[in-house]
């Protein structure tokens, strides 16, 4: 089961061309996005209410689009207002259209009760436009298993000094516990790691010196699936809010979009101060170092995946670590049922 009543990402704002019809599997529906004249995005169920042809086959014809099946014409509310041979038109000829926004160059899907959704609870981004700041943005990763297998790894650091060893990740990280706090949709993460060897990106890409303090500080959104970290890699002693012209500070935000039960969707981007460096091309190359660390999760992850469908009754016994994205877990289920009424019990996915 998914909460549905969330803004979640759909893609990035520069993947829908205008002219183009762009199909999207979406907590398991499917969706078919277009332009219209003005350059603002509709969303509507890819499947036509007569025969079941998908809407994204189709063809667009000014706002509206027209199945190529039997000819039906639907607006951007996704009305039928055509029907080819028959002049009345029933009110039951009509399609889902989904309220979408476009916020700090990503769209934004609600998938649940359109009169609950409000745009001014989208989260927003801060390095959009932001001075001294630069990103490469429209990155994008498949994968092959469940949105709450993510979850669990983006809320344990436990898995930093093993999965991600010789990239961003030291051991010692592995044996520290973050400071952490909830409030009634989300957690906040404190993890600090003082007098540590400087990770391997930080060594390629920039000139800090061989012993750094780390801090990391982020925020999991339970509602849509949205991870937004600031991290600071700097001198010893200088501290978060350093100045030091080395001192690396990062901010990276992942949301988290399910496909399907089994299936994701993961939009993410990391943007940098400009930390002195010797490095031509540093955004790009930055990036791609986070790009291999994802690239690491995302093997694991996969590999998880199988085994649990191999055998999903096995049992997972928790660890200390397991703290905080146990609880997550706790507090999504209590979302979801309570969204789905008093009768409906919820349990996320493996």
């Amino acid at each position: 089961m998914y909460l549905r009543n969330a803004w979640y990402v759909a893609g990035w704002d520069s993947e829908f061309k205008q002219g183009a019809l762009t199909a999207r599997k979406l907590l398991g529906d499917d969706i078919v996005f277009y332009r219209r004249e003005d350059g603002q995005l509709t969303a509507l169920e890819d499947r036509c209410c007569h025969r079941a042809a998908p809407l994204s086959k189709g063809e667009l014809e000014g706002d509206a689009l027209r199945c190529m099946y039997h000819g039906l014409l639907f607006d951007c509310h996704g009305r039928c207002i055509e029907v080819p041979g028959q002049e009345r038109l029933s009110d039951k000829m009509r399609v889902r259209a989904y309220p979408v926004e476009i916020r700090d160059n990503l769209v934004w899907i609600w998938m649940g009760d359109s009169s609950s959704a409000r745009p001014e609870d989208i989260q927003r981004l801060h390095w959009a436009n932001k001075e001294g700041w630069s990103v490469e943005e429209g990155r994008y990763l498949h994968y092959d298993s469940s949105v709450q297998l993510i979850v669990d790894n983006l809320l344990d650091f436990s898995h930093l000094g093993y999965v991600h060893g010789k990239s961003i990740g030291t051991r010692r990280q592995g044996s520290i516990r973050p400071e952490t706090q909830f409030s009634s949709e989300s957690v906040s993460v404190r993890f600090t790691t003082m007098n540590s060897g400087a990770p391997a990106f930080a060594r390629e890409l920039g000139q800090l010196p061989d012993t750094v303090d780390r801090f990391n500080y982020y925020v999991w959104h339970i509602r849509g699936n949205l991870f937004v970290q600031d991290s600071v890699i700097a001198p010893v002693g200088e501290g978060y809010e350093s100045a030091a012209p080395s001192t690396m500070k990062l901010h990276t935000f992942i949301a988290l979009t399910p496909e399907t039960e089994t299936t994701a969707h993961y939009f993410w981007a990391t943007a940098h101060n400009n930390f002195s460096s010797s490095v031509s091309d540093l955004t790009q190359k930055l990036t791609a170092q986070v790009e291999y660390a994802f690239d690491e999760d995302r093997r694991i992850i996969e590999a998880q995946q199988q085994v649990l469908r191999s055998a999903p009754d096995a049992p997972m016994i928790a660890i200390a670590a397991d703290a905080t994205l146990l609880r997550v877990r706790r507090m999504l289920d209590a979302m979801i049922a309570s969204e789905s009424g008093p009768n409906v019990p919820a349990q996320t996915a493996h």
